[in-house]
């Protein structure tokens, strides 16, 4: 695995470890309430990418993928 790859692999550990330390000492009705306004935003920003028609599947795929080559270097 290379240094960045896992250094990515690290932190990622480390935030879930974090998030389960978060869930279990908070109550639910909290940490359900943050993650509704995360999702809530996220989906408000995808029907606002689509009222614009800015959701070209092959344009995400190419993205993604751009994106993709670029973390694997």
């Amino acid at each position: 695995m290379t240094n960045s790859k896992a250094r990515d692999a690290e932190e990622r550990r480390t935030f879930i470890k974090q998030w389960a330390e978060y869930v279990r000492t908070h109550d639910d009705e909290e940490w359900s309430r943050q993650q509704k306004t995360v999702v809530d935003s996220q989906l408000q920003s995808a029907r606002e990418l689509a009222a614009k028609g800015e959701t070209d599947p092959a344009e995400f795929v190419r993205k993604r993928d751009e994106i993709a080559r670029k973390n694997a270097d």
